[in-house]
């Protein structure tokens, strides 16, 4: 398994184990991505929407949707008002974005690192949509 680079910030170390798990989730993205909302059913949060913003200037509405046994399982994310192209590299076959292998995945890991991760994801996607090539070291698939 290759190891990811990520900032502390974006992980749940030694203080943040002691607290409400989705209390930690909420202030870690709420920090850094504050047009972020979290939608529940009852008592059980199933997402996290919001609008990344790329620096070629497009905006794309993202949903990353909790699955029930979060945090032992990889978010999944998609960007339901976008027609992702079939030949766009990193994304599964149900136009779901690919943003690490779900044996990357870690409970450490927050929401506010998926958040993170997409908005690169989507930076290289509108390099990828202009110059037909994927940016930046690739993973096999």
């Amino acid at each position: 398994m290759s190891s990811l680079q990520v900032s502390k910030e974006l992980l749940f170390l030694d203080g943040d184990l002691n607290r409400s798990r989705w209390a930690v989730e909420k202030e870690k993205v709420n920090r850094k991505f504050s047009g972020f909302s979290f939608y529940a059913s009852g008592n059980t949060i199933t997402s996290v929407q919001g609008y990344l913003y790329t620096s070629y200037g497009n905006s794309y509405y993202v949903n990353i949707a909790i699955p029930e046994n979060y945090p032992y399982q990889l978010p999944t994310i998609s960007l339901p008002y976008e027609t992702i192209q079939s030949d766009c590299p990193h994304r599964f076959d149900n136009d779901n974005i690919c943003i690490m292998k779900p044996e990357q995945w870690s409970t450490v890991m927050s929401l506010a690192l998926i958040i993170t991760k997409t908005a690169v994801w989507l930076n290289k996607y509108d390099y990828w949509k202009q110059h037909g090539t994927w940016p930046g070291k690739e993973q096999l698939h």
